[in-house]
C-alpha cells in the first residue's frame, strides 16, 4: 500500500495492489480520477512545482518502490512536467538554487527543478534507472495494457527532509498594510511580515503555513509597460509573461468545462464580459463607485472544489487616476503573489487606457492616470516548505532592494526647530505645504501631541523623530545648538568679557581682620565659579 511521506491530503488513491503512480501537473487530481478506472493506478496526483515539489515527489517514491511507472499528463503551467521529464531523460548536476544559491541537485533542463543533497547521487540515479515515465495527452483513452515496467527494482529508502528553523516572534495575526513602489519591493516587505508574524497552523494540504488575515498590499510606481522581474522571484520573466493573458485574456483554463482561469471567470464564465461592462460604465460615469468585476460563483464554489484565489476587482476614479482593488480569499504569497500583481497591474492598465480613449471619443478632454494597485490578500500565507528560501531571498534582498529608513511617510515629514525654550514641529504634507505647527516645553510632551494628532504612519518615521525630540529637548537644556538630523555639537560656553585668572583684593586700611577675611573667602568662590563657567 502507498503511504505517503508528504502531501498525502492532495494525492488520490486507488489499487494499492497497482505499480502505476499518476501526475497530474495543475490539472485537478479529483477531475481527472473520475475519467479512469480507479483499479488501474496506485496514487494520483498533482505536482505544481519542481522548485519545490519535485523533491517531495522523489522522496514519496523512494518510500514506496512498488511505483515503477509514471504516467505524466495535466495542464502544464509552471513547466513542472518538462522538469520531471527532463530528470529521468537527462538527469542532474549538483549546484546551487537560482535565488538564495543554497547547494543542491539541480535538474538538466532549460527550466528550475531542485533535490536536496542529502538524498545520495546513486539513489537518485536508482529512481532513473527503476521508473519508467511516461506522458500521456489524454487519460480518458490511454491503453494501460501497453505500459511496460523496468526490469530493474529497488528497496525501500526513507529520507525525511531536514526541518527548516525560523526565528519566532509576536505581534498581531489580523490587519497589516505594506507598501512598495514596485511589486517586487512590496514582496520582499510582505516575505519579512508573515515570516515575523505570521501565526502557525495545518493546512488542508497536510502540511503547515504561516499566515496573516486581511494583509493588504499597496503598489504605486509599477510600470504596466516594463515590468520588473528581478532574479529572486520565484518565476522569471517568459513564465510571467506566459502568465499574464490568464489574467487578462478569456482562456480556458485545462482541460474540462469546469476548469478555469482568472480571466475566463472574469469575461465568460457568467455569460458576460464583466471587464468591458466594467469598461463602459466607466465611460458613462467616470465618478462611479460601483464598478464591481465579480469571479465568486454563488451557484458552485460554496459547494465544490476548486474555487477561484481572487474574488473580487472593485476600479474607482479619482483626481484623474484609476486605482483598483483586488480581494483573494487564499494566497499564497511566495510562488503565486509575483505574478498576480504584475498581471493585475497589467490588466489595470488595459482597462485605463480603454476608458480614456472611450472618454475622449465622446469629445471629452481627460488625461487619465495610472493609480495604486491594492491587493488585500484575506489568507495571506507562505507554506512550510518554503520558509527557509523566502528568509534567505529576504535576508539578502532586502535591505538594498528596500530602503526602509528613505521611504517616505504617507502623512507628512515633521519639521523640528527650537525657539527659546519651546521644541516646535511644522508638519508639512509630501508636497511641502504647511498643514499644522505643535509647541511643547519636552520631548514626552511633543510624543504626546503627536499621538494624538495621529500623523505619523511609518515605524521607521516614529523612532526617526524620537531621537530627534530628545536631541531637541537636551540642546534647550544645554543650551546648544539645534539642526534636525545633525548631531548636537557640545561646544563650552562662550563667556563674554572673560575676567582674568588673578582677582585683585583691595581694601581700606580701617577694615577689621574679620572683614578681610571674609572677603578672602568670596573672592575663592568667585574665582571658582568662573573656572567652572570657562569649562563647561
Amino acid at each position: 500500500m502507498f503511504q505517503a511521506l508528504y502531501k498525502a491530503t492532495r494525492l488520490i488513491y486507488g489499487n494499492p495492489e497497482s505499480n502505476i503512480g499518476i501526475v497530474t501537473l495543475w490539472t485537478k487530481p479529483k477531475e481527472l480520477a473520475q475519467k479512469i478506472d480507479s483499479s488501474k493506478y496506485c496514487v494520483l496526483g498533482p505536482l505544481y512545482s519542481a522548485e519545490r515539489g519535485l523533491d517531495l515527489l522523489i522522496r514519496n517514491l523512494l518510500a514506496n518502490s512498488q511505483i515503477t511507472v509514471l504516467l505524466l499528463t495535466g495542464v502544464d503551467f509552471s513547466k513542472s512536467g518538462i522538469v520531471l521529464k527532463d530528470f529521468f531523460e537527462k538527469g542532474f548536476f549538483q549546484g546551487k538554487t537560482d535565488t538564495t544559491e543554497k547547494p543542491c541537485w539541480r535538474v538538466n533542463s532549460e527550466y528550475e527543478g531542485y533535490i536536496d543533497l542529502d538524498i545520495p547521487e546513486e539513489t537518485l540515479n536508482l529512481i532513473r534507472e527503476t521508473v519508467t515515465l511516461i506522458k500521456v495527452p489524454d487519460l480518458s483513452t490511454f491503453d494501460f495494457s501497453t505500459i511496460t515496467a523496468p526490469q530493474k527494482t529497488r528497496e525501500k529508502f526513507v529520507f525525511i527532509k531536514k526541518e527548516e528553523q525560523v526565528k519566532k516572534y509576536t505581534g498581531e495575526y489580523i490587519g497589516y498594510v505594506v507598501r512598495g513602489k514596485t511589486v517586487a519591493e512590496a514582496w520582499l516587505k510582505i516575505l519579512d511580515t508573515i515570516l515575523k508574524f505570521g501565526k502557525e497552523s495545518g493546512t488542508h494540504y497536510d502540511d503547515m503555513q504561516k499566515e496573516i488575515i486581511n494583509l493588504m498590499s499597496v503598489i504605486s510606481d509599477e510600470d504596466p509597460n516594463n515590468l520588473i522581474v528581478p532574479e529572486f522571484f520565484p518565476s522569471d520573466k517568459q513564465h510571467v509573461n506566459e502568465y499574464i493573458p490568464r489574467m487578462t485574456k478569456d482562456l480556458p483554463g485545462g482541460t474540462t468545462k469546469s476548469e478555469y482561469t482568472y480571466g475566463s471567470r472574469m469575461r465568460s464564465w457568467f455569460g458576460i464580459d464583466q471587464v468591458n461592462g466594467a469598461v463602459e460604465k466607466l465611460i458613462r460615469e467616470p465618478v462611479s463607485r460601483a464598478v464591481v468585476i465579480s469571479l465568486w460563483d454563488t451557484v458552485k464554489d460554496l459547494t465544490l472544489g476548486g474555487s477561484p484565489c481572487l474574488n473580487h476587482i472593485w476600479i474607482r476614479i479619482n483626481n484623474n487616476k484609476l486605482f483598483m482593488t483586488c480581494i483573494f480569499r487564499s494566497h499564497d504569497m511566495f510562488e503565486g503573489y509575483p505574478e498576480n500583481a504584475l498581471a493585475l497591474r497589467v490588466l489595470q492598465e488595459e482597462i485605463r487606457k480603454l476608458v480614456e480613449d472611450g472618454i475622449k471619443a465622446k469629445g471629452e478632454e481627460i488625461n487619465l492616470r495610472l493609480g495604486n494597485l491594492v491587493i488585500l490578500s484575506q489568507s495571506a500565507h507562505i507554506y512550510d516548505d518554503s520558509w527557509e528560501r523566502c528568509q534567505k531571498i529576504v535576508n539578502m534582498y532586502l535591505p538594498r532592494y528596500a530602503g526602509l529608513l528613505s521611504e517616505f511617510d504617507p502623512r507628512g515629514n515633521l519639521i523640528i526647530n527650537t525657539e527659546d525654550d519651546e521644541i516646535v514641529v511644522e508638519h508639512t504634507s509630501t508636497t511641502r505645504e504647511t498643514l499644522g505647527i505643535y509647541k511643547a516645553k519636552s520631548a514626552e510632551q511633543m510624543r504626546d501631541v503627536l499621538v494624538k494628532e495621529n500623523i505619523i504612519s511609518l515605524v521607521p518615521h516614529a523612532l526617526d523623530i524620537g531621537l530627534e525630540l530628545m536631541k531637541a529637548e537636551i540642546a534647550i537644556k544645554l543650551n546648544l545648538h539645534y539642526t534636525q538630523d545633525n548631531k548636537l555639537e557640545l561646544k563650552p560656553l562662550k563667556i563674554e568679557n572673560e575676567p582674568k585668572e588673578e582677582i585683585k583684593l583691595v581694601v581700606e586700611n580701617n577694615t577689621s581682620r574679620e572683614d578681610i577675611n571674609l572677603l578672602k573667602q568670596s573672592k575663592n568662590q568667585l574665582a571658582n565659579i568662573l573656572n567652572n563657567l570657562k569649562t563647561r
